[in-house]
């Protein structure tokens, strides 16, 4: 028999598709910022996402990194000089582009990563713990549902201003 803290309150209707949307990015980041704050590392959340991103992607240029990261390029070849300070992230010229320079995650930079996600996951478990069982399969589910729906808006690419009226 599992103990546990009362669930978090249950809206009466669930929220319309038109807003849920939005909140759904707002409470996400708002809990990826809260999580991170919970834990003492010396990299920013950003750069964490970069290098996650990296390391998901394989070798991405400045360029493919900014649009990624919905950033200027300056502003992205300065985390990826940080970042390299650190032995996290390397370059190497692009075989396509002599122009640009392939960034790509080093060995340190994939154990760094493991070790920040373990220090999440130990940071969060005593709360997910106090979560009762049905809870627990409800993030559970919406885990999956999140990672489908990243998978769908990102292969559907950028919505412009002339296609929302």
């Amino acid at each position: 028999m599992t103990t546990s803290t009362p669930s978090a309150p249950q809206p009466d209707a669930p929220r319309d598709a038109s807003t849920l949307g939005g909140d759904l990015v707002v409470a996400c980041s708002r809990f990826a910022r809260t999580a991170a704050q919970a834990i003492d590392v010396d990299v920013s959340v950003t750069m964490w996402r970069m290098l996650s991103n990296l390391a998901h992607t394989g070798d991405l240029s400045v360029t493919e990194l900014a649009a990624i990261e919905r950033t200027s390029q300056p502003t992205v070849s300065k985390m990826v000089k940080r970042l390299e300070a650190q032995d996290l992230v390397s370059r190497r010229p692009d075989p396509t582009d002599r122009r640009s320079s392939a960034v790509s995650v080093t060995d340190a930079g994939r154990a760094s990563l493991a070790r920040y996600r373990a220090s999440l996951t130990t940071a969060l478990a005593p709360h997910l713990a106090q979560l009762d069982e049905d809870d627990l399969r409800t993030l559970d589910r919406a885990l999956d549902l999140l990672a489908h729906l990243t998978t769908e808006v990102a292969d559907a690419g950028p919505i412009t201003s002339e296609s929302v009226t």
